[in-house]
């Protein structure tokens, strides 16, 4: 098999050695080895597969049959994992699995190439708020590491620096429940807690769905901030109803389709290298993000 260099210049025979001695993109492309999965350059460990999963329930309905995802590492960034689908179709259903919260009858899941069931659990945010009420901020996204028996002057220090990643500081000593906090700040420390014990992948499923406009875009804009941390390089996954959402939080989308669950297309969202913030909605390549993935969904459903 032929191998080409990225820039196409299939005559430098230093720049093919260097694209051999990587090794990292063993798929074939229609020309030569690829050195990328749509539009990003990938590591050679995935950073989670489901491979042939299946699942049926006890009423008989067949939610998952030989289903395969892979969610790729993509080089030299974090993932922003989007997966959208109508009701039903199995979306929050693979956050679970990925979790470890269920099982499937059958099929393998793979965390950074380990079987799931070898690895740390991956912390999921749920729409739900999941404070504990009776404890102040700062307890709430020390506690998974007060449960590892962590010291405590280290769990306060890695507490702090999450707060500071989803924008909580000046919050730490109030209490974590509602109205004393609003959603979206709740929410915020469940991302927190979920962050503190060094999880590289984050689980979202309908994060911000029970939330105002407002508080809305403030977690989207916290998400972001996350992603953007050079300290975290994360994959976060998140599962979402809202199309326009999912372009703004994305590098990437899956776009399933239901009876059973599959794969109907993956759309890759590139706004160049810029920081996303509110503003980015305004643009017309925005635009024609959302219109493209509402053509996509009217054909499911049609």
């Amino acid at each position: 098999m032929s191998i080409f260099s990225r820039k196409e210049i299939v005559d430098n025979q230093e720049i093919i050695k260097e694209e051999e001695k990587r090794s990292i993109f063993p798929e074939p492309e229609v020309e030569g080895v690829k050195t990328k999965d749509g539009a990003y350059e990938v590591e050679v460990t995935d950073v989670i597969k489901l491979e042939n999963i299946c699942r049926t329930f006890k009423d008989g309905f067949k939610l998952f049959d030989n289903f395969n995802l892979t969610i790729k590492d993509f080089r030299e960034q974090g993932q922003l994992i989007s997966i959208l689908a109508e009701s039903g179709a199995g979306k929050s259903q693979i956050l679970k699995l990925i979790s470890r919260l269920e099982k499937p009858d059958s099929g393998k899941i793979y965390v950074y190439g380990k079987p799931v069931d070898e690895v740390d659990p991956i912390p999921m945010v749920f729409q739900q708020y999941s404070s504990l009420p009776w404890m102040t901020v700062l307890e709430n996204v020390e506690w998974p590491l007060k449960m590892k028996g962590v010291d405590k002057t280290i769990r306060e220090q890695k507490a702090r620096e999450m707060i500071k990643v989803v924008g909580l500081e000046g919050q730490e000593e109030k209490w974590a429940q509602y109205p004393i906090l609003s959603g979206g700040q709740l929410q915020r420390v469940a991302i927190a807690r979920n962050l503190v014990c060094d999880s590289q992948i984050l689980l979202l499923d309908e994060a911000t769905g029970a939330l105002d406009i407002k508080s809305k875009r403030d977690i989207e804009d916290a998400i972001l901030n996350i992603y953007y941390s050079s300290k975290l390089d994360p994959t976060v996954i998140n599962v979402t109803h809202d199309i326009s959402e999912a372009v703004y939080l994305s590098n990437r989308i899956y776009i399933l389709k239901a009876k059973p669950c599959s794969i109907y297309k993956i759309i890759d969202i590139d706004f160049g290298n810029i920081r996303r913030t509110q503003d980015i909605r305004n643009t017309d390549k925005f635009g024609e993000y959302v219109r493209q993935i509402e053509g996509i969904m009217n054909e499911i459903n049609g």
